[in-house]
């Protein structure tokens, strides 16, 4: 098997294990308060940014006002927000203050991390867990990785970035069941000047 065809099949059935383990708690818990919020707003750095644009994408084609922190058009957070932060490590800098100065504001705060026990953790309201490598080295050895289960073709965070956008497209089917939209209702609110 080529490595290219034997790699992805390895992210993928990673990717699947680590989403049906997620507490389907929390993720009730973060569709609520998506649904709940006048606006949502996503932070995030480097690759797990990217993750959160392509998410905030498709709340916006569902018709959620959205805000990727950062871009010069977003406004000030209020209690009446959310924000979602995504960090695998969970002590990215510019996310874990984003988190903290949504606290200190009184909004909500969902975290997708692969790191429970972070500073992000303190700011949280809902804990996605996507259990996985991050760019941070192991700090225990799992079996997986002890059988050689892990290797460097997933370098640093793509299992996590690679887990978490396949979390949040399926996420974004759930919403599209729950409010009853169909592909038409997205492809209304999709850009026609590109």
């Amino acid at each position: 098997m080529d490595v290219l065809t034997k790699t992805t099949e390895g992210i993928t059935k990673h990717a699947l294990e680590v989403i049906k383990k997620i507490n389907p708690e929390q993720i009730n818990l973060m569709i609520e308060k998506i649904i709940d919020s006048d606006a949502i707003f996503i932070v995030g750095t480097g690759r797990s940014e990217l993750v959160g644009k392509a998410f905030a994408m498709r709340l916006m084609h569902l018709g959620f006002t959205v805000y990727v922190v950062g871009d010069v058009t977003t406004p000030a957070i209020n209690d009446e927000d959310c924000l979602i932060a995504i960090s695998g490590s969970g002590e990215t800098k510019t996310v874990t203050l984003a988190a903290k100065t949504t606290k200190d504001v009184g909004a909500s705060v969902i975290g997708i991390t692969g790191n429970l026990n972070s500073t992000l953790n303190e700011y949280m309201d809902v804990a996605i867990n996507i259990e996985t490598k991050t760019k941070e080295a192991w700090k225990h050895y799992t079996s997986s990785v002890l059988k050689g289960d892990y290797d460097d073709l997933t370098p640093m965070g793509t299992l996590f970035e690679d887990t978490s956008l396949l979390f949040l497209d399926g996420l974004i089917a759930e919403f599209m069941v729950r409010l009853s939209k169909k592909e038409d209702d997205l492809k209304m609110r999709h850009a026609i000047i590109e």
